[in-house]
């Protein structure tokens, strides 16, 4: 991942979205039968249980992207940014 900018301090919900974005694209966008992917679904969910008090709702909020393209444009660090 590249660098976390302040933005993400203090904000477990943005850094735990931007950790299901980066699983998302390494693993759900490689998988192309319906069940592969529902049990990927299943392995996420099971996953964010850890994190009591965010809600499994909110994490997996569409849309979930995630890029560095935002920042770069305006001459900054390359950081994530949700868009």
């Amino acid at each position: 991942m590249l660098s976390q900018p302040n933005h993400y301090r203090g904000n477990p919900l943005g850094m735990v979205r931007m950790w299901a974005h980066e699983c998302h694209r390494v693993w759900l966008d490689r998988l192309i039968f319906p069940e592969d992917r529902e049990a990927y679904m299943n392995y996420m969910k099971n996953g964010i249980k850890e994190f009591n008090d965010l809600k499994e709702e909110a994490i997996f909020e569409e849309p979930l992207i995630y890029t560095s393209y935002v920042s770069a444009c305006s001459g900054h660090e390359a950081t994530y940014l949700p868009i």
